[in-house]
């Protein structure tokens, strides 16, 4: 049977106007000036420079979630000069975590080298988010004559939106998540996040009070499968950058307290019972380990807790080799082990040289300067934030790498 033209044209026309009404509504959101930009940076009203959208968070996290998370201003000129490096220092809730104040104070001040080569640094933190905002911030910034960039990802991956997350029920698998950030770039996208959040609960609180609801158990069936997403992001962040990519690797504090044990089911009384070894241990000149070992050895010596505090006893008597095996068992019990994963920073150091990427080893150079590891939570001011010397020692190291990057001879 033959089909006339104008039915041809009919059937052409049905089957492709739900993608001509969307684009049709994108463009006259944008002719009358309906909604709001989500664009990384817009031009200053001279055209001389660029600066960040205050919105641009948007793009990686819903607004009806976290509709006020701080911004640290940044600007940069439009045409870069012949002896300026444009460095973006960009992180997920890793970076966040490591440096909390990474929202509204710059980490990595701009500094010239010796060569009087001068890196404008522009930090860009994009917080509750893993390592596929990375993947999409990478591809984003190569519009904006980058020279290089320094990735801050994987160590708190299951931090920000787990997949099991009631957070992002509605687009719960891998490639929604991306279909998701990907538009986020367009108005109308607002017009449809109404009909999307009408199918749950408003939420305005941020982790929410129940670990439950967010932490993604360690090494369960979701914690393998978010590493080997990580896997995959980062190769596809190295594929995407078109200018040199810098990977960190960054260091697990392998002395903190453990958040609750696969085995224990009593963790509430249990941290109280932790609280009072820290006690002993750090008066033990008024009370006696002996008395601790003794009731330690009346508890399951299954918990993590179990091995913290053994630790944290092997530690004070100068028992170095125990305190770490200790240490080191205590957080593979932590059943939310909401860290940095030392898995993830052999993938960082595997694919940095498998494609000849830069490696800012930070995790190394801290190990390097402690005494076997023990010591490496004098860089921390609690579980995962630096304090000042932590700090110091990442930003030295970045500078390091990149000015040896710079210099040499290419």
């Amino acid at each position: 049977m033959k089909v006339s033209f104008r039915q041809r044209a009919y059937s052409i026309f049905f089957r492709f106007s739900p993608l001509l009404i969307v684009v049709l509504l994108e463009l006259g959101l944008r002719l009358w000036g309906i909604g709001d930009s989500y664009l990384l940076f817009s031009t200053s009203s001279d055209k001389q420079y660029y600066e960040l959208n205050h919105l641009y968070y948007r793009r990686f996290v819903a607004a009806e979630q976290f509709n006020d998370i701080p911004i640290l201003p940044q600007r940069f000129p439009v045409k870069k000069s012949n002896n300026t490096r444009r460095i973006f220092l960009i992180g997920d809730q890793s970076l966040c975590s490591y440096f909390p104040d990474a929202n509204t104070k710059q980490i990595l001040p701009d500094f010239y080298d010796s060569d009087s080569l001068y890196y404008d640094i522009i930090q860009i933190a994009v917080p509750y988010t893993n390592s596929f905002a990375m993947v999409r911030l990478v591809k984003c910034l190569n519009r904006y004559d980058a020279d290089g960039y320094v990735v801050v990802s994987g160590a708190n991956e299951f931090y920000g939106i787990p997949r099991k997350s009631k957070w992002m029920e509605d687009i719960d698998n891998y490639w929604g998540l991306t279909a998701y950030v990907t538009l986020k770039n367009h108005r109308f996208l607002q017009i449809l996040e109404r009909f999307v959040y009408l199918k749950k609960d408003s939420h305005t609180e941020f982790p929410p009070a129940d670990i439950d609801e967010w932490a993604v158990p360690y090494q369960s069936d979701l914690y393998l499968e978010a590493e080997s997403y990580f896997e995959r992001n980062l190769k596809r962040m190295i594929k995407k950058a078109e200018k040199p990519l810098f990977l960190v690797s960054l260091p697990e504090n392998i002395k903190i307290r453990p958040y609750r044990s696969f085995f224990d089911d009593k963790e509430l009384q249990d941290a109280d019972i932790a609280q009072e070894c820290a006690v002993l241990v750090d008066n033990a000149d008024r009370f006696t380990i002996d008395r601790w070992i003794n009731d330690l050895k009346a508890w399951e010596p299954q918990t993590a807790i179990y091995y913290h505090c053994l630790a944290k006893i092997n530690e004070h008597e100068g028992q170095t080799e125990e305190a770490l095996k200790n240490y080191a068992r205590a957080l593979d019990l932590d059943v939310f082990r909401v860290r940095s994963n030392a898995h993830f920073n052999d993938l960082i150091d595997m694919y940095s040289g498998m494609y000849g990427k830069g490696l800012i080893d930070v995790r190394g150079s801290m190990l390097n300067a402690t005494s076997k590891g023990l010591y490496i939570d004098r860089y921390f001011s609690n579980g995962l934030a630096f304090n000042n010397r932590g700090k110091k020692q990442f930003t030295d190291k970045i500078k390091e790498s990149l000015t040896h990057y710079f210099q040499s001879p290419k």
